[in-house]
């Protein structure tokens, strides 16, 4: 399967130090931009043949707590993943993280990401999955390398 993992830059982002370590050669660091992040993640999807793609964003949440999001949201238009997402988060639950399945992206970068994202694939038909995960900010994860670990492929 071939994953293109994303993150937003920020040098103490909890979701780029976890992309930084993340053993992959499809990974695609994001400004923190509305436009320019949407912009390079379509630009990138038309490189390579993906068959996935896994965003990470940094939110407030408790200690060794992941967030699945499934819907991204604009006005009163949805996308949601078609990704089947029960075998990450059961590999998050056996590894002792806390899952939390979302529809509620929020209303900054990631949600615009997603939202973007999941559009894109849409309307331009393309047959690649992706899904949004946050994660806590760095000081609420008991150990990143562990996190690392159930995203290497």
């Amino acid at each position: 399967m071939n994953i293109l993992y994303t993150a937003f830059n920020g040098k103490s982002n909890s979701s780029k130090i976890l992309l930084d370590r993340i053993n992959s050669n499809n990974k695609l660091y994001l400004r923190n931009s509305f436009i320019t992040s949407v912009d390079s993640l379509k630009k990138e999807l038309l490189k390579k043949d993906y068959d996935l793609v896994i965003c990470f964003g940094e939110a407030y949440l408790p200690i060794d707590t992941i967030k699945i999001e499934l819907v991204g949201r604009k006005d009163m238009m949805v996308y949601k993943t078609s990704f089947d997402y029960s075998y990450l988060a059961s590999k998050l639950k056996n590894n002792n993280y806390k899952v939390i399945v979302s529809e509620d992206a929020g209303n900054y970068l990631c949600n615009n990401l997603y939202y973007n994202g999941l559009k894109y694939l849409s309307d331009n038909n393309m047959n690649i999955k992706m899904i949004f995960i946050h994660i806590p900010k760095i000081s609420n994860i008991s150990d990143i390398d562990k996190l690392v670990g159930v995203f290497n492929e």
